[in-house]
């Protein structure tokens, strides 16, 4: 059985938003990648990749809480992503009012946890918790939420 993404239109568009203000941050490319491959987009500079990206747009403010999760499943794809190509792997996160990246070839606490509000007891698993201090702040939110494509 194939499990839902739960993508939206609108979720997307957050996306790709976030990903094009990356793009001008980085000063690179963002490809967006099928939304079954282990990470979101590739960023891309001078015709080379130069590091997947994992995106989270968040309805939190930055400091609401002392660490962001993102799945442990997803922490290990990238500690093997790492280890086959020695590319960097990065979780970028749009919070409500910053935007910043972590670093996902470390090693973080794993608890277990997830969303309840849909009824999908595969939402529950095992979560890495970075700590919001491994977050590199490039930006406000309110910067990406304009940037056109």
């Amino acid at each position: 059985m194939v499990r839902p993404t739960y993508e939206t239109e609108s979720n997307l568009k957050k996306e790709k938003q976030l990903a094009d203000y990356a793009a001008l941050k980085w000063n690179c490319s963002m490809w967006k990648q099928d939304k079954y491959n282990q990470f979101d987009y590739v960023a891309i500079s001078n015709g080379k990749v130069k590091a997947f990206v994992e995106l989270k747009c968040r309805s939190n403010e930055y400091k609401k809480y002392p660490t962001c999760f993102i799945s442990a499943s997803k922490l290990s794809s990238a500690h093997a992503m790492y280890q086959a190509t020695g590319l960097k792997v990065l979780f970028l996160v749009g919070w409500k009012d910053k935007t910043g990246f972590a670093d996902l070839i470390k090693q973080y606490p794993i608890t277990i946890g997830g969303r309840l509000d849909r009824n999908d007891s595969a939402d529950i698993e095992a979560l890495a918790e970075i700590p919001i201090s491994d977050f590199k702040i490039i930006g406000r939110t309110n910067e990406y939420t304009h940037v056109k494509g």
